[in-house]
């Protein structure tokens, strides 16, 4: 006996090694988190929670008896401060799903509205929470593989989207981690031993690592082709619906990342899943965008780089995606909700002519002048839009601060949207030599001439001339390969390969586009029929690419230059995949210039906290968790009274039937004592026993012990089943007697 409570006996170099570990697991973890994701900026705040948590969970795990006791405390400690911070916490908690969100989702510039020290307190709070597992996997299991297993996973999806942590606070992580692998073997009864291992340990592995990390630079490191993949596929939505992306069943289109891929633009496998739910009252085509892409870089599309749009500013409060919409304000506004029911990513699917701004925007926020970004929770959102704001006879120039704002913005356009790399520009005037030398005719829609205004001509001739002798000279496939490695997208397209689906088709035609001096820009989404009922599912295969260019005074404007392209209209709860392009008609043909252009319809998309005129806020749904405050505090006191109850049970039967039998005698007799107000009666051979037990010189036997403790727990059962139900309760719950 006296060897087992010397094991149990409080060592304060045990709670000093402990208590440094565990606040180094805490804060290696917490500030990983804090500097992967935008989660928020008080590091000292957080270093200080770390070190807190540390001591005190440390301090109970390390207390000689009553160590479920402490943890009760701290566990109520945990419910009190929830219950005064509830909403601080909760919207602590939409703020940093909202910020996580955009992470993975690899938009890092859109500014989350709610204050930085809401998301500082929520990971604190979360911080708190996961102390208590790891506390008892490193301090009583001593198992570093639980609690890597407990602490990697949190920053593992930052890894795959390429958002490290801070390599110093990385450092103090793995430091814990190297030091509890290293004393994890020694058993409990070597706890001073373990001690002084780990004090000495945990500045040798720092150091360690240290040198290793100046030996080897992480710059020098090289992302497996794996991981870059998988780091496209979370920038381009959840990794779920990505993963038959991974596994080589095909590129993924609609609009959701800012980065495209067109090295993996191979043969497209569409699931037939529907991915937007439509509902407006314009029938015909719609084009709902996504994001759109500004630098071709011979593999992909890229967006422009943050330093363009910092020297660009913020344009008086007015939104290039606005500008078409404001050339019409006499034209009819019109109201367009989307639900998004599997759609990809973390942007809204908006149409053209955009009605809503900034200020009327409710579930997410214009991004730069590239798509709108979906706030937390967001799945329908109302948007309004003109779609006659055509740039037609009708249209009436900007004016005042938005006519000011237009000039800056189009001076961006053309500094940054006319770029094309050397080797795709030699590329394009191959494949235009080639045309001419060939006298490739094709057949030019010259409709639009009727439609649109006389400046803008040229532009649109132009595109509609790229778009007919991409139709003369190439073939629509949904099943072409991949391109090889180290080519040249577009040179492969038109020169080699001569086949290929939207994707191929909008990126050279952006870069033709570029080529002629016409600002042009690849943008992807979904495009649509929608029937007179104004209801419309829109299936993955209505997923496509598609170009912009910019009219000056206007803004930018869709061209479709896919051949072919179409949506079945008997079908308007699916849009068709394209049919193949016609044979080419060889036929003289001048060089080709700028001569016609079929421009598409604008489209569908976001919702604004009021509508035009002062109109009621369409179904914008965003995620409010105050509802679940008082159902996590029934469930959170349950689960503590529950706690208590067994913690109790088990403290009397110990006290009963193990350690001495003259304590166990009396402590029958306390109980006895607390029975009597619930209808208890007292035993008199329980009482005697208890006198000698305290009195008496001599030990009691088992058999004494035995008869004192059935004694006192058949009373304790009589008493339960007497009780009426209300009283059982609390006879059983609040004063856990049961």
């Amino acid at each position: 006996m006296s060897r087992k409570r010397s094991a149990r006996r409080w060592s304060t170099l045990t709670f000093c090694a402990d208590a440094l570990l565990l606040s180094l697991l805490l804060a290696g973890a917490g500030l990983c988190c804090q500097s992967a994701y935008p989660l928020g900026e008080n590091w000292g705040l957080l270093t200080l929670t770390a070190a807190v948590l540390g001591v005190m969970l440390a301090a109970v795990h390390n207390l000689p008896r009553f160590r479920w006791a402490g943890l009760v405390l701290v566990a109520e400690g945990y419910a009190l401060c929830a219950w005064l911070l509830w909403d601080k916490l909760a919207l602590g908690a939409r703020t940093a799903a909202a910020s996580l969100s955009m992470v993975l989702g690899g938009s890092l510039d859109l500014p989350v509205p709610f204050p930085k020290g809401e998301r500082d307190l929520f990971l604190c709070a979360a911080l708190a929470l996961l102390a208590l597992p790891l506390s008892w996997a490193a301090l009583r299991l001593r198992s570093a593989l639980a609690v890597a297993a407990m602490t990697y996973p949190l920053f593992l999806p930052a890894f795959l989207a390429d958002q490290l942590p801070a390599w110093p606070c990385f450092l103090l992580l793995l430091t814990a981690w190297c030091v509890l692998a290293l004393t994890g073997a020694f058993s409990r009864k070597d706890g001073a031993a373990r001690a002084r291992l780990t004090l000495a340990a945990l500045p040798a592995a720092g150091c360690a690592l240290v040198l290793l990390t100046l030996a080897l630079p992480r710059e020098r490191y090289v992302y497996p082709t794996w991981s870059e993949q998988v780091q496209l596929a979370l920038r381009s939505g959840e990794l779920p619906s990505a993963l038959p992306d991974l596994l080589g069943s095909g590129p993924r289109l609609g609009g959701s990342s800012s980065r495209v891929d067109l090295a993996g633009a191979g043969p497209m496998s569409l699931s037939g899943r529907t991915m937007l739910r439509v509902e407006t009252d314009v029938a015909g085509r719609l084009y709902l965008r996504g994001i759109s892409a500004g630098t071709y870089t011979g593999t992909a599309w890229e967006p422009l780089d943050d330093a363009a749009y910092k020297a660009l500013g913020d344009l008086g409060g007015y939104e290039p995606l606005n500008f078409p919409a404001l050339t019409a304000p006499g034209k009819d506004w019109h109201a367009v909700t989307v639900d998004l029911t599997g759609a990809p990513g973390n942007c809204l699917y908006v149409p053209y002519s955009l009605l809503t701004d900034a200020d009327e925007l409710a579930g997410g926020g214009f991004v730069d002048d590239s798509h709108i970004q979906k706030g937390f929770g967001v799945g329908s959102y109302t948007l309004y839009y003109r779609p006659e704001a055509g740039p037609d006879v009708t249209m009436r120039p900007l004016e005042g601060a938005a006519a000011q704002a237009e000039e800056v913005y189009r001076a961006f356009v053309y500094e940054h949207y006319l770029e094309v790399p050397e080797e795709a520009g030699r590329a394009v005037i191959a494949w235009v030599e080639r045309i001419n030398a060939r006298r490739v005719s094709a057949d030019l829609d010259e409709s639009y001439r009727s439609e649109t205004l006389r400046t803008y001509w040229p532009q649109l001739g132009a595109a509609e001339t790229v778009r007919a002798y991409l139709a003369a000279t190439t073939t629509y496939d949904t099943a072409v390969p991949a391109m090889p490695a180290g080519a040249d997208f577009v040179d492969y397209f038109l020169n080699q390969s001569g086949r290929g689906y939207c994707m191929h088709y909008a990126t050279a035609a952006a870069l033709f586009l570029r080529m002629a001096g016409i600002p042009a820009r690849y943008v992807s989404g979904y495009v649509v029929t929608v029937p007179s009922s104004g209801k419309v599912n829109v299936p993955e295969s209505a997923a496509h690419a598609w170009v912009e260019i910019y009219l000056d005074g206007y803004g930018w404007y869709p061209v479709e230059v896919t051949p072919t392209y179409g949506v079945e209209e008997a079908e308007p709860e699916e849009t068709a995949e394209p049919e193949a392009t016609p044979a080419p008609t060889p036929t003289p043909t001048p060089t080709p210039t700028p001569q016609s252009s079929a421009a598409p319809t604008p489209g569908v998309s976001q919702a604004p906290a009021e509508g035009p005129a002062g109109t009621e806020e369409g179904p914008a749904r965003t995620v409010d968790l105050t509802f679940l405050r008082w159902p996590a505090a029934v469930l959170g006191l349950w689960l503590l009274l529950l706690l208590r109850r067994r913690l109790t049970a088990r403290l009397w039967r110990r006290r009963l039937w193990t350690g001495g039998t003259n304590a166990a005698a009396l402590w029958a007799y306390r109980l006895q004592k607390r029975l009597l107000p619930w209808g208890g009666r007292e035993d008199p051979a329980v009482e005697e026993l208890a006198l000698k037990a305290r009195f008496s010189q001599h030990t009691l036997t088992e058999a004494e012990r035995k008869r004192a403790a059935e004694a006192v727990e058949a009373e304790r059962d009589r008493v339960d089943a007497a009780l009426p139900w209300w009283k059982r309760l609390a006879f059983r719950w609040l004063f856990a007697l049961r």
